[in-house]
């Protein structure tokens, strides 16, 4: 029987996603090669790591403390980089009245 609970592995998969998806927003506003910096989703490394275990019961893992922020910010590299080869920029229109 597989286990339903969510393992450490996927909460860093989950970091790094979420950095990933920042990244491709940033990229619009960032210059190539900037760094996520110290706070993941303007939070510091213990609330990021209570972000990802949300309602389980007990603190997070003091490994997720110190290593989801490592994920985010390859994630959010990762992000700049694909946000950028896209062409991604944020597009607007100006409505005169």
């Amino acid at each position: 029987m597989a286990d339903s609970g969510t393992t450490y592995l996927q909460l860093l998969e989950e970091a790094r996603e979420l950095g990933r998806l920042d990244g491709r927003f940033a990229a619009a506003f960032e210059p190539a090669g900037a760094v996520a910096g110290d706070r993941c989703l303007g939070r510091t490394p213990a609330a990021f790591a209570r972000l990802l275990w949300e309602d389980r019961p007990g603190l997070p893992p003091s490994g997720l403390e110190v290593n989801a922020p490592l994920w985010y910010a390859t994630g959010y590299g990762e992000g700049l980089v694909a946000g950028a080869e896209a062409g991604r920029g944020l597009s607007f229109r100006r409505v005169f009245s």
